[in-house]
């Protein structure tokens, strides 16, 4: 199979994802910036246009042979220009409620109506 290559631009929709509907310029002035670059260097089929490129700060020196991936490169992007990755562990992790295991009393007062 071949793949084929999406040169997008700002009025190009994106076609997939939660943003699926909305344009590159709409993405770009939410912002939401990082849904795009991290489809650059994730999906080997999305390229963007020298214009696009530029609005997202993505220079020469870390634009990627496309069609390709490259999470070296990704990374090393994120870093210089101060992305910071969510870390599992973070956000609505923190809100789950944690369980205890109840005893075999505990469940019986329960059960009996005795909290």
């Amino acid at each position: 199979m071949i793949p084929t290559l999406r040169t997008m631009t700002l009025k190009s929709k994106l076609g997939f994802g939660k943003y699926k509907d909305l344009t590159v310029q709409k993405i770009i002035d939410i912002p939401l910036p990082l849904v795009l670059i991290s489809a650059y260097y994730k999906l080997t089929s999305i390229n963007y246009n020298e214009e696009v490129l530029g609005m997202l700060g993505i220079t020469k020196d870390y634009q990627i042979k496309k069609p390709g991936t490259d999470g070296s490169v990704y990374i090393n992007f994120l870093n210089k220009k101060g992305y910071k990755k969510k870390l599992r562990g973070e956000g609505s992790d923190k809100l789950k409620k944690q369980t205890k295991d109840l005893s075999r009393g505990n469940l019986q007062n329960k059960n009996q109506g005795h909290n």
